[in-house]
């Protein structure tokens, strides 16, 4: 077979498409991960990041993308799945360093040593910054809501008589008792918010200035019992905060199984939404050979979904990782379109390609 100059300049220029097109995320010299790219991300607005939950590797990527689209994309509000009360602890531990504003009690996404590596490392990045990142819950509140409570309460400043027995019980409850495994939480956010609807205007008196904060935690609707309905309770919330601070850039990490398009999903809505429409990357992961938080080996062959949402048949990324996983990074980022299939060029926008992640 002949082969001609010209032929072999298009399979260079082939190779080369593709190598650009893809992004590095690499190791540093100190150890933590960065993100490099070619890919022209500057056109969007807001990224949606699908992501495992408890997967080794998930908090570095995390924070290469936060640095990134930081960075490049003038972003500084990122949202996560978390409650209101857990957003404002984390903003109290960045703006002060103080890691019992994220241990006492131990919030969501700072249980393990690579997530708590994730929070000292964000810290310390957004001291270097002029516009501060501002984190961001849209999800239930868990029971770190109480400690919230009791520190928006203004020192010396009596109780009303009708509030003072609530007021009290926040004040002194011992939070590490309650589990995040039961329903007890719940119970005690509902006693609370029936009564603080009971006896609004005390509460207002009460909290003055921070009932606001006091308000939009105790009335954010979303429980643990109100699990299947998460997808219109975090698009609310998120939409209330978009519309209160006119933020108009952000980025959002959550489970796998809020990145799917379709209507009613958390995802599809934001990318229905007027102000993010054709503005919006989604960005899912896929992982090989991967464990989660149980030390299970829950990702063998690099399915979509395998883990996040079982019921949904996976797509088998094997070729995926083939032709286009960098072994000179640790992860790749690969548009979706670079695929021949179109199951895959339906998946998301982008696709984070993670393998080898080992125990927690």
């Amino acid at each position: 077979m002949r082969v001609t100059l010209v032929s072999v300049l298009f399979i260079l220029s082939s190779r080369y498409c593709v190598a650009q097109e893809t992004g590095c995320f690499k190791t540093e010299a100190d150890h933590t991960v960065s993100l490099e790219t070619n890919i022209d991300l500057s056109k969007y607005d807001a990224f949606f990041v699908g992501e495992f939950h408890g997967v080794y590797g998930v908090p570095e990527v995390k924070l290469a993308l936060i640095k990134y689209v930081n960075q490049h994309n003038g972003i500084t509000d990122v949202f996560m799945e978390i409650g209101l009360s857990a957003a404002y602890l984390y903003n109290a531990y960045l703006a002060t360093g103080d890691t019992t504003f994220i241990t006492m009690p131990l919030l969501i996404y700072a249980y393990k040593k690579p997530e708590m590596e994730f929070w000292k490392q964000l810290y310390e990045y957004n001291k270097t910054l002029n516009h501060k990142i501002t984190i961001r819950g849209m999800d239930f509140e868990r029971v770190e809501f109480l400690r919230v409570l009791k520190m928006q309460m203004p020192v010396g400043k009596e109780k009303p008589a009708e509030i003072a027995a609530t007021l009290s019980y926040i004040d002194t409850i011992n939070v590490k008792r309650i589990s995040y495994q039961d329903d007890i939480q719940d119970s005690i956010y509902e006693y609370i918010l029936s009564h603080m609807k009971q006896h609004t205007d005390a509460y207002t008196q009460y909290y003055g200035a921070n009932f606001k904060i006091v308000a939009d935690i105790m009335f954010n609707v979303n429980t643990l019992r109100k699990f299947k309905f998460r997808n219109k309770t975090m698009y609310r919330n998120m939409m209330k905060q978009i519309e209160e601070s006119d933020i108009k850039k952000f980025v959002t990490f959550n489970g796998m199984q809020h990145a799917m398009k379709s209507k009613g999903m958390l995802c599809g809505d934001l990318e229905r939404t007027k102000a993010f429409k054709n503005k919006l990357a989604d960005i899912t992961m896929v992982c090989k050979n991967c464990y989660d938080y149980n030390g299970t080996f829950s990702h063998p062959g690099g399915n979509t979904w395998a883990f996040e949402a079982p019921y949904k048949k996976g797509t088998d990324m094997t070729d995926e990782y083939n032709k286009y996983f960098n072994n000179a990074c640790k992860y790749t980022l690969l548009p979706s379109g670079a695929s021949d299939r179109r199951q895959v060029r339906k998946f998301s926008d982008y696709i984070i390609l993670m393998k080898d992640q080992p125990k927690f």
